[in-house]
């Protein structure tokens, strides 16, 4: 399976342009979301931050987040104390986004089949979850819920959109009404993308999905499904805000194209990567540079996966 990241892109020469990146073993995904609403100050001018972590064993097997001790969080070069965690809370809160423009004509059948087989992995897990489908219009499936014949009857239902004239793809939109049906309550939140990737007409950017991301504590994964390829110039439309915006969120992405074997590894992949989310807090200094954080996070005897930092302007 390919999987895309920024940097790889980057260096494509490509110009700057996509609720899941693979990276090598030591990699702890960090979801960066805003302070709980008791946040304060500490000494010398901190602010408590919540980030989001992935861990599993040496032979990469989710593990209770709880279990993992030891962290080390940096940010360049310099220790950030951990305050709080890892913990994982209940119940999972998962909103399931499909991609139903025109474009997807040929590869509907296999979003459709993709999020079918997702559907009965969140059930086995207790999770209140709903659907959504994203064109020129947004339709969901309703409030958060564990009713999975009405999820999948849903799912069933959703059609391409046939309007050859119209370039309206609500993407953002859907994620930002996503994010709010995930609410502020407890739980392990994330959004699931499953996507050509791109967008034209919505009234929010990526940047700014990130810092509600960031605040709502919601990790963002994607799988990117299209009936061409996503290298060259046309990942620049097809797909590289959401590259940028799933790490900065503690997701990751994966690219399955039109294939159908791709689709159910990263079906199974993304599984194991939601069982094994878990949220820590960590002391950062107060700045307000307007600009992103990067953070690096380390335990010895797990693997971890990490978000990439934190915006300082998404702290509250």
């Amino acid at each position: 399976m390919v999987c895309l990241n920024a940097s790889t892109l980057k260096d494509r020469h490509l110009r700057t342009a996509l609720l899941v990146a693979f990276c090598s073993p030591l990699l702890v995904t960090l979801c960066l979301a805003v302070p709980q609403a008791n946040t304060r100050k500490g000494d010398g001018d901190q602010r408590k931050v919540a980030l989001i972590i992935h861990a599993t064993d040496q032979r990469g097997n989710p593990v209770a987040p709880s279990s993992v001790k030891d962290l080390l969080v940096m940010e360049h070069g310099k220790k950030l104390q951990v305050v709080n965690g890892p913990t994982s809370a209940r119940p999972k809160q998962i909103a399931l986004l499909l991609d139903s423009n025109l474009h997807q004509r040929r590869v509907m059948a296999l979003e459709q089949q993709t999020a079918l087989e997702l559907i009965p992995e969140f059930e086995k897990e207790k999770a209140q979850v709903l659907v959504m489908s994203y064109g020129a219009e947004i339709h969901s499936s309703g409030e958060l819920t564990d009713d999975w014949t009405s999820l999948k009857k849903f799912t069933d239902s959703v059609r391409v959109e046939t309007d050859k004239h119209s370039e309206t793809v609500l993407l953002y939109d859907a994620m930002k009404r996503a994010f709010e049906k995930l609410g502020d309550g407890p739980g392990t939140k994330a959004v699931v993308i499953v996507a050509e990737g791109n967008d034209h007409g919505s009234s929010i950017g990526w940047a700014s999905l990130a810092r509600l991301a960031q605040r709502g504590h919601i990790a963002c994964y994607v799988v990117m499904f299209a009936d061409h390829s996503f290298y060259g110039r046309e990942v620049r439309h097809y797909g590289y805000y959401l590259v940028e915006l799933a790490p900065k969120t503690g997701g990751r992405l994966w690219e399955a194209g039109d294939n159908p074997r791709k689709a159910h590894e990263a079906t199974q992949q993304l599984v194991l990567t939601l069982d094994s989310q878990g949220l820590i807090e960590v002391l950062v200094p107060d700045v307000h540079a307007n600009r992103f954080h990067p953070v690096k996070v380390r335990s010895s005897g797990y693997l971890l996966s990490a978000q990439s930092g934190y915006f300082d302007d998404g702290i509250q």
